[in-house]
């Protein structure tokens, strides 16, 4: 891939940190393993941040996800105008994209549109920022928009008391405090399933967090004692 393109898609979200439970297909895990409903009780205790890809696979199977067709219009306001930057500028940065124009366009709106699902509408503006930043700056001066890059990059939204609870009980079970964005991040965790999954999907994981946050710590460690939540994952989101 040209330079060009990689940084033209490089302020793009992974959710390679955060293992999508919720479908039945192949995808990106934190150990390398492929999302399903029994990666739901082993990934979500992931703690990483967003990082940034540098390849449009990361995003590529979005197009069969519920937020594919809600949440956002764009054919007014922000959500067309952010898109339209992000189109000119790879057209200006990669001629090679030329005649892709409503190609691009269609995959700058799923993307927000999983963006907003699983960060929030505070993360979408400054992911927002990057493709306004990306279209004013110049193609051979990769760290133009490096701030607003960072900035997209570290946010995460806001948790809710399950995530919250869960976090202080790994802190409290291993001793340690936990990193600052692992409330963050199990929220995120659940978002994007219920982009993927559908909202019942995200409840039955918030259920698990819950049941797991009463447990003594050995069991909480182990992940063990909540079955019956863990059935009602596989049944939510659509595990075999």
């Amino acid at each position: 891939m040209e330079p060009s393109t990689c940084r033209s898609l490089a302020f793009l979200f992974s959710l390679g940190a955060l293992p999508v439970a919720c479908k039945s297909e192949s995808h990106d895990t934190t150990d390398g393993g492929t999302g399903g409903a029994s990666d739901a009780t082993d990934g979500a205790t992931s703690t990483a941040p967003p990082t940034t890809s540098t390849g449009g696979a990361t995003m590529g199977d979005s197009t069969t996800g519920p937020g594919t067709s809600e949440g956002t219009d764009t054919t007014t306001g922000g959500a067309l105008e952010a898109c339209e930057a992000y189109v000119a500028y790879r057209l200006k940065c990669d001629p090679g994209a030329t005649g892709t124009e409503a190609e691009l366009l269609a995959d700058c709106t799923m993307v927000r549109d999983l963006v907003e699902t699983t960060y929030g509408p505070t993360c979408l503006a400054l992911h927002d920022a990057v493709n306004h930043c990306l279209a004013a700056s110049d193609c051979d001066a990769p760290d133009a928009c490096a701030a607003e890059m960072d900035a997209a990059n570290g946010c995460l939204p806001e948790a809710g008391p399950a995530c919250v609870a869960f976090a202080a009980k790994e802190a409290e079970c291993s001793g340690e405090p936990v990193p600052a964005y692992a409330a963050g991040s199990c929220q995120a965790y659940i978002n994007n399933n219920v982009y993927y999954g559908g909202a019942p999907c995200g409840s039955a994981l918030e259920e698990w967090y819950v049941c797991l946050v009463d447990l003594p710590c050995p069991q909480f460690q182990m992940r063990a004692g909540c079955e019956a939540e863990q059935e009602k994952i596989a049944e939510a989101c659509g595990g075999e």
